[in-house]
């Protein structure tokens, strides 16, 4: 389970080594840092009975709430006991209290991102694959009791209400950046009352309810983070899936705009058009399907123009330190503006919706 991007040692090696051999029941040969997510450290174990294992470190929960490890980790053994085991790592061990779990090495290239000229013709196919069968185990026994995704909506008021929360908490910080307090006072404000109002119309003649949340049975398991840009792809071709810290229920709505938006990923309008269609294939059966992602398609975008701003927030950044000290806060402050005012361009340019 690695990504590409770089990374520096832990402070105490050897806490962490220890760790790892108590974990694998088996010595530790060669330990070598090779990268993570923005929240997160990845190492490559040897161990001395020839197995490759990747050792991952989440970040404490003092500093986030949010149980990333337990998410990941528990999401990865449920699915691996339903036999859901080809398209992702299978898990190994973990230690909640230290905060690290040891999965499946993934030998393998990292999948191009951002460029869709770089991918394979059936790679669409293959997440569409995993996405698939993720919503079909959303009906087996034990998948009740997982916990929701990181952040979902079952509801449009509960889309709405989640960009409200980080706007405030944006705003909270705001007064000491004035290009932050400008862009959202100028631009964010009225974009996001603006769709918001829209969504609420939408609905209306759609005949839903914007404050009901969606039935249990139109949910799905989420992976939420989901992409070309976390995964990689082994010898024969086939691609394997990595970074569930977000993994839980959520709804395929949700799921299905966070592809087509996310802004780690550069998707072909073929790309897009498999995604959108077989997307709409796996939740055939809910007929509020397309008309709730339609109402809610500008509501997804100005989330993610807030999510892009996360660097400006102290919890936020103590998380991307943590992952890569490397990085300069005020550079990846003007990066993550200049992202978010596309990403708020995008959503103007698409009048009518996805």
């Amino acid at each position: 389970m690695i990504s590409s991007a770089g990374t520096r040692p832990r402070e105490s090696d050897s806490e962490l080594v220890a760790t790892v051999v108590a974990l694998a029941g088996e010595q530790v040969m060669a330990f070598e840092a090779v990268g993570g997510g923005s929240n997160n450290r990845v190492y490559r174990a040897c161990l001395g009975d020839g197995r490759l294992l990747a050792a991952k470190c989440y970040p404490s929960q003092k500093e986030d709430p949010r149980d990333r490890l337990g998410a990941e980790f528990g999401g990865l053994t449920f699915l691996a006991g339903k036999g859901l085991s080809r398209a992702l790592p299978c898990p190994v061990a973990a230690d909640h209290e230290a905060g690290v779990a040891l999965y499946e090495w993934i030998e393998g290239e990292a999948v191009s991102a951002t460029d869709p000229g770089a991918r394979h013709s059936g790679d669409v196919d293959q997440a569409l694959d995993l996405l698939a069968e993720l919503h079909r185990l959303r009906l087996a026994p034990g998948a009740e009791d997982l916990p929701p995704g990181s952040d979902p909506c079952f509801s449009g008021a509960d889309l709405a209400a989640g960009i409200a929360s980080r706007r405030q908490r944006l705003g909270e910080v705001a007064e000491d950046h004035v290009p932050l307090r400008d862009f959202l006072l100028k631009q964010f404000d009225s974009a996001f009352e603006k769709a918001t109002g829209k969504a609420r119309e939408d609905y209306t003649s759609a005949g839903l309810d914007f404050s009901a949340p969606i039935a249990f049975e139109n949910r799905t398991l989420s992976p939420s983070d989901f992409g070309f840009h976390n995964a990689r792809r082994r010898e024969n071709g086939s691609l394997v899936f990595l970074d569930f810290e977000y993994f839980g229920w959520d709804d395929p709505a949700k799921l299905t705009a966070d592809i087509l938006l996310h802004p780690g990923m550069v998707l072909s309008v073929d790309e897009e058009a498999e995604f959108q269609r077989g997307l709409a294939e796996i939740n055939l059966e809910d007929s509020s399907y397309k008309p709730r992602l339609a109402a809610l398609w500008h509501l997804f975008g100005l989330r993610w123009c807030l999510i892009l701003l996360n660097e400006f927030l102290p919890e936020r950044w103590f998380r991307r330190a943590y992952a890569d000290g490397g990085l300069d806060r005020a550079t990846a402050r003007a990066r993550q503006l200049d992202k978010s005012g596309a990403m708020l361009r995008r959503m103007e340019e698409a009048k009518d919706g996805i």
